[in-house]
């Protein structure tokens, strides 16, 4: 039954989301390292660890990157979902989802993303750096093309002056910015000042 239902007196009963979590046990990175095919073999129930991503629902699956294979930790199904199928660049701004994603040793190794949360990094890096003229605001970004190693961006600035432009971003470029976003997670996570922003793609 997992952490979901407790079995009472008068039977079982379904518990919400918080309480159910309560009887669950913190994952604390056993298993990184591991690969989920060879993990599988082992059975280790995921439900009877505490969702690792947002601390509060019992797990209902064990998350592993598709990329290299190896096992990141115990998601409930709601975060499971938006590492799995959601939008990339909302999934980053979620507290821990870097350091979540980093739990793969093959990405922590390379100091990189799995492919699909690439166009949100550089996404994110381009609305932080671009600026349209002096005005303060920052752009909208989106990609809108991706071609031999090149992603287009389209950015606009809604200030006074409207205006949109394009910006070519390159292989090279894109996996610096990634590299230089995992360095900086990794030193917020250990209490150094993150290193200086990436300029491949400014």
């Amino acid at each position: 039954m997992g952490g979901w239902r407790r079995n009472t007196r008068t039977g079982y009963v379904t518990m919400c989301p918080p309480c159910a979590g309560e009887s669950s046990q913190l994952y604390t990175g056993h298993l990184r390292g591991v690969l989920y095919d060879a993990h599988r073999r082992r059975g280790t129930r995921a439900d009877d660890y505490l969702c690792r991503l947002c601390k509060q629902s019992p797990a209902a699956a064990w998350d592993h990157c598709h990329e290299h294979g190896y096992v990141r930790g115990p998601l409930c199904g709601s975060c499971n979902t938006r590492e799995g199928t959601g939008l990339p660049y909302y999934f980053l701004r979620l507290e821990g989802a870097a350091l979540h994603l980093l739990e793969c040793r093959g990405c922590l190794e390379q100091r990189t993303l799995p492919r699909r949360f690439h166009t949100a990094v550089v996404r994110a890096h381009l609305e932080q750096t671009e600026r349209h003229g002096r005005c303060p605001r920052e752009p909208y970004a989106r990609e809108v093309e991706h071609a031999h190693g090149v992603r287009r961006f389209e950015l606009e600035c809604s200030g006074w002056h409207a205006s949109r432009w394009a910006k070519d971003v390159t292989a090279p470029e894109t996996a610096a910015l990634v590299q230089a976003f995992v360095d900086a997670a990794l030193a917020a996570r250990e209490g150094r000042p993150s290193p200086g922003p990436a300029t491949a793609a400014g």
